[in-house]
This record gives structure tokens, sequence and C-alpha cells, in this order.
């Protein structure tokens, strides 16, 4: 009779545990936390092992079991646009942000490369200008100009110029992929993913629990630094990664969703903080990896 009690007892502490943890990401409760670390991850989108997380499927797979066919970052902004979930602003995750908030400070990054390339370009022409203080190009009337209007250049650009600019469209971009009002080019080349690793005293095993997905702004024209431009809480984007597919570049017929990827870890990152602390170095990274691996091999079981 004991026996059968103590065996019930183990079924119903088992079920119990099973029951308060999340069973499609199995979650530790925070009471069997037996140790934790807060670590922020880099995806650098144009590595080779990392190009499928934002491939575009073409033309020839119209029909698809996905509805996302356009990479992680399209597939998150259509979601926003769409409404099936909410932005949170880098500074503060307590404030939210709508498609539009988002819009506006895209516009803000654009507008702070625009003013270095217009002061640039100030500075570039003043520096001009000193050469020819004494005559030069600011004594020359144009009356011999070849280009002037009589020679019918200008009323080319009159005739035709504003209905070109019509016919392109506003949304018209001829040099990248247009998402919406702007280009989400500068936004598919890094990720930072934020997890916590748990050692979970009940199974005696680490578990990464994903957390938020930030989306990084990176310049063109590779002179600006990063520039972090909203996160998502990764339990409000399960559904559109469930969604989502991922292009396996060997295999067609092994496609997988970018939830999988992110639980199978099919991808290739480097920390950049552990608990606040930054990473400086790729070597540190790598350092604070295997430390981390260590730790799990190191540790004694219950």
């Amino acid at each position: 009779m004991k026996k059968q009690v103590v065996i019930f007892s183990l079924i119903t502490l088992m079920v119990g545990t099973a029951l308060a943890q999340d069973p499609n990401r199995r979650v530790p409760r925070p009471e069997d936390h037996f140790w934790r670390k807060k670590i922020v991850n880099r995806i650098d989108l144009t590595e080779k092992m990392n190009a499928p997380l934002i491939a575009r499927e073409n033309r020839f797979y119209a029909e698809s079991q996905y509805s996302g066919k356009e990479g992680i970052v399209m597939a998150l902004f259509n979601g926003l646009k769409q409404g099936d979930y909410v932005a949170y602003n880098p500074d503060s995750l307590k404030v939210s942000m709508s498609y539009q908030d988002v819009l506006r400070k895209i516009q803000d990054f654009e507008g702070s490369l625009l003013g270095e390339e217009e002061s640039f370009d100030e500075e570039e022409e003043s520096g001009f200008d000193e050469g020819f203080d004494e005559g030069g190009f600011d004594d020359f009337s144009g009356e011999d100009d070849m280009f002037a209007d009589d020679d019918g250049f200008g009323d080319f650009e009159d005739e035709f110029g504003d209905d070109l600019g019509d016919d392109l469209g506003e949304d018209a971009v001829t040099d990248g992929v247009v998402l919406g009002e702007f280009d989400p080019l500068p936004f598919e080349n890094v990720i930072h993913f934020v997890e916590d690793v748990i050692f979970d005293k009940t199974r005696s095993e680490v578990v990464h629990n994903i957390e938020f997905i930030e989306i990084i702004w990176t310049d063109p024209g590779e002179t600006l630094p990063d520039k972090p431009l909203c996160v998502f809480r990764y339990e409000d984007i399960v559904q559109t990664l469930e969604g989502t597919q991922w292009k396996n570049r060997f295999n067609d017929a092994e496609y997988r969703t970018l939830k999988e990827i992110f639980d199978l870890r099919l991808f290739h990152s480097f920390i950049i903080e552990v608990s606040g602390v930054g990473v400086t170095t790729l070597d540190e990274a790598e350092v604070r990896r295997q430390q981390l691996t260590e730790f799990e091999h190191h540790l004694w079981s219950y």
C-alpha cells in the first residue's frame, strides 16, 4: 500500500511539473532555475550559413504551405503592418511601437544619413571654391554653354520630367526591394536575439529560452554605426515564425519553418553580451561560448 502511494505521488509530481512548463518551448519554472545567464547574440545575415534566414522564394514556387516566403525580416515587418503584434522601443521595452512609429524612426535614420552626406558635400564644395577666388568658374556667364536651354535639353526635361516621375509612383524603387514605404535591405544584414541560458534542476539540462529579437539598421555606406530599430517579443511572433519558411539550399524537400530553425539553432551567431557585460572581440565571444558549453559538461547531475 505504501509503495502504491509513493508511486502515485511521484507520478502526480511529474505530471504537475510537466503541466507547469510550456510544452512547446520547454521553459522551466522560475523556481526550477538552478543557474541562469542572459545572453545577447548577433546573427550576421550576410554569412552563407545564415543566408536562408532572409532567402526569398522565386516565382516557380508560388504554391507553398508557408504564408511567408521572403525571410525573417520581411515576415516580422509584414506581421507588424497587419497588426498581428506590436514592436517595442529598444531603449525601453515598456514603450510599444506601431508600424507607423517604426516608419518614422526609419525616416530619422535616413535623415541622419542624408545630413552626414550634405555636411560632407558642403565641406568639399567650400574647399573647392577656395582655389578659384580670382575669376574661375564664378565669372563664367553661361552664354556659350553647350548644355543651355537654347540647345533643347531644358525643353526635354520640362516636357518629360514630371510625367516620368508620375509613372514610377511613390513606392517605386529601381535598385532594391520595396516593403510598403521603405526598403528592407538595410535591415537584412544583422539581427540580435536575447535569450536566457538556464540550467533546469528538475531535468538536469540546459535550456535556451529566447525572449526577444531585435532588428538592427546598418548604414549602406558602411560609415555610420549600427542602430537598433525595434524589438519583438519572441512569444508574440512565434505564430509568424511558424508560418515563414526557411529555404534549404541543398534540398527543396527539406524546407523548415523559422521557428524550427531557432529551436534547432541551425544558424551561426556569436555572443556580444553576457549578463550586461559587453563582448568586444570575436576571440572573446568564442571564449564565452566555450565557457557556457563547459559549464554544462562539468556540472553534476541530480
